[in-house]
Parts: structure tokens; C-alpha cells; sequence
């Protein structure tokens, strides 16, 4: 017999029904994610190092929106743009439709594997991708799809978790989810089942290393990694990188590296490095301060290479004093702290207190 889980369901939660779990807590995921310390900030930094400009002439997609809190920090990196905002679960778009928005968001249900049968169809000058692609069946498959949407040149920002292959982020995440992620989510969602599913999720997903280089396997160019600042700090990343900007870009850097591992067959294969605790690398730099392309992008969309085209084969993270200033959150209560002990919350029932300092 099926285990029944906290919400009286048996369906065990997997990468291709967990729209369903975030729907049953649909109702209360506002909440939930308002309790989180920094959850609307981090967001709204994300889409401003996309270094989107142009305004009403940028047509932008937001993958995973769920009750539209990365729709609404999209509006925000570029106010009067055309935004298509999509997700899996009909519960969590029915949240996000009944706020207010401008009249070119428009709200549409598919799965990424589904949206040309929904009716969207690229190219889009801009993706935005919060939380979704540590919750694919397959990563790189997903980003091959997504890099099909942009125009050539757009930016792609993942929004995600990634604490493999760094000891002191595993940990972090450990005693965040167990010691208040999960208690909350029982008092604001109604069950723990969706946050227990995601903190295994996240412990056995991409490192910051391993993700750089599927989306370099993916074809995106110019990739590079910011951290957010606060609790998550080496916990939750901003991954950008762009479509090429000549259509075989892509099919070349293939072609020279088989061509360069033929003619030494002592070269190590270029396939990511298994991750090892505590290694040293993209935390060196591309910290909270880093402003992604919006540090050094005149566009949204930069303009065609010049013969030769962008650098290719990897990824850069980049340091820069700039720091993208988040707009400030127009609902009471906004998150503004630095520490979960910090957070404007509910006390949840007895027995599930959150964890402080």
C-alpha cells in the first residue's frame, strides 16, 4: 500500500509531477515565501544583472513563474516589456492572475516540454528561470529547449539553488530546510512533503561547476555565476548566459574540440570535474556584489559579434563594485532581512518553531 503523505496523498513526489505538489499549497505559498528572509530581493537581483534595457520593445519569458513573484521582478529589471509568464501548475497561476498586472503579462499553463502546444514560441529577448531547473527530469535536455527560445545574443538567468561539491553550503542547507524551510512549509502550505522532496532535490543537484558547464554542453556562451547576499550566500546562485550570436557557433567549438582530442590522444576529455568538498573556484569572485551583464551591457541584447564572434568554451565570474540597488517591495511586511532569525513571520504552531540566530 502507498505511504500517505502529509496532505493525505500517495503520489510520491517526482521531477515530473511536482507541479501538482506546489499547487496543493498554492493557497499559501505567498506567505511561505514572504517568510523567507531576502526570497523577493534575491529574486529582483537576478533580473537586473540580465542588464535587460529597451523597455516596451523587449519580449520576455519567465519560466516556473509560479504565483508570479519573478514575473513581478521582471516587471521590475524592465518596466513596460511584454511578458510571458508560464507554469505547470494551474493552482499556483490561478494565485498569480488574480493580482494586478499591466496588460502585456499574459499567464499561460504548460510544461516546458509542452509550450509550442500552448502557443508560445520564441524568440523571446530575454528567459528567466527561478527555481525551475533543479526541479527538471533532465537538466540539460531543458536548457537545450530554452536556449532554442532566445534570439540569438538574448540572456538567460537561472535563479537556483546549488550547494554540491561545497561542504559549508550542504550544511547551510541542511539546517535551513530542517530547522525552518520544513516546519514553515508545514504552517504555511499545509505539508512538509513539497519542502522535504526539494531538500533532497537540491542536495543531489548541479554544483556551481557542474551547472556552468552543462550550459556550456547546452550551447550558451559568455556564462558566469553571482552569488545573492544574506543566509543564502553560496546557497542560491544567479547562472547567465546567452545564445550565441551566430546560429554555428556552437557546431564549430564541437568540431575543434574533436578535432583537438584526435589529435592528442592524451587529452583529458572536456566533461565537468566530479565535485570535491570545500574545492576552490567560483567562490572566489562572483559574489552579491557582482552585477552580472548589467555591469558591462549597453543592451539587453548586445549587437552581432564582430568576425570571430565571442569567446567560446568558458565561463567567467566576473568580479565588479557595482551593485544592482533592488526596488524596494510595494507590500507591507517585504522581506528585508539578512538571517532567518531576522525574517517577519507567523509563529507556527507548537513543535515547530522556527530556528533563530
Amino acid at each position: 500500500m502507498p505511504r500517505v503523505n502529509d496532505a493525505g496523498a500517495t503520489e510520491p513526489i517526482r521531477p515530473a509531477n511536482v507541479h501538482r505538489a506546489y499547487g496543493r499549497g498554492a493557497a499559501g505559498f505567498d506567505g511561505f515565501v514572504k517568510s523567507i528572509p531576502g526570497y523577493h530581493n534575491h529574486l529582483r537581483m537576478s533580473t537586473t544583472r540580465m542588464g535587460l534595457t529597451g523597455g516596451s520593445r523587449l519580449r520576455l519569458l519567465d519560466l516556473g513563474c509560479g504565483t508570479g513573484a519573478s514575473t513581478a521582478a521582471l516587471l521590475d529589471a524592465a518596466p513596460g516589456a511584454e511578458v510571458v509568464a508560464v507554469d505547470a501548475s494551474p493552482d499556483m497561476l490561478s494565485v498569480a492572475r488574480r493580482k494586478n498586472w499591466p496588460p502585456r503579462v499574459s499567464f499561460v499553463q504548460s510544461r516546458l516540454e509542452t509550450l509550442s502546444e500552448a502557443g508560445v514560441e520564441g524568440p523571446f529577448d530575454g528567459i528567466f528561470a527561478a527555481y525551475l531547473v533543479s526541479n527538471l527530469p533532465d537538466a540539460e535536455i531543458g536548457l537545450r529547449r530554452i536556449l532554442s527560445l532566445l534570439r540569438p545574443g538574448a540572456p538567460l538567468a537561472i535563479h537556483d539553488y546549488a550547494v554540491a561539491g561545497r561542504l559549508t553550503s550542504r550544511v547551510r542547507w541542511a539546517l535551513a530546510s530542517w530547522g525552518y524551510l520544513i516546519p514553515m512549509s508545514r504552517f504555511r502550505l499545509g505539508s512538509a512533503d513539497l519542502l522535504r522532496y526539494r531538500t533532497h532535490r537540491v542536495r543531489t543537484a548541479d554544483g556551481v561547476e557542474s551547472m556552468t558547464h552543462r550550459m556550456q554542453r547546452a550551447g550558451f556562451e559568455d556564462v558566469r555565476v553571482q552569488t545573492v547576499p544574506g543566509w543564502q550566500q553560496h546557497v542560491v546562485y544567479t547562472f547567465l548566459g546567452r545564445r550565441p550570436d551566430e546560429p554555428d557557433v556552437v557546431g564549430q567549438r564541437q568540431a575543434a574540440r574533436a578535432a583537438a582530442a584526435a589529435a592528442d590522444p592524451e587529452r583529458e576529455p572536456d566533461v565537468p570535474a566530479p565535485d570535491v568538498e570545500d574545492a576552490p573556484g567560483p567562490e572566489d569572485a562572483g559574489g552579491p556584489e557582482d552585477a552580472g551583464y548589467a555591469g558591462d551591457a549597453p543592451s539587453a541584447v548586445p549587437p552581432a559579434a564582430p568576425s570571430g564572434g565571442r569567446p567560446t568554451g568558458r565561463f567567467a565570474i566576473a568580479g565588479t563594485d557595482r551593485t544592482p540597488e533592488p526596488a524596494a517591495d510595494d507590500e507591507p511586511g517585504a522581506d528585508t532581512g539578512e538571517s532567518l532569525g531576522d525574517a517577519d513571520i507567523d509563529t507556527p504552531p507548537e513543535g515547530n518553531p522556527p530556528v533563530r540566530g
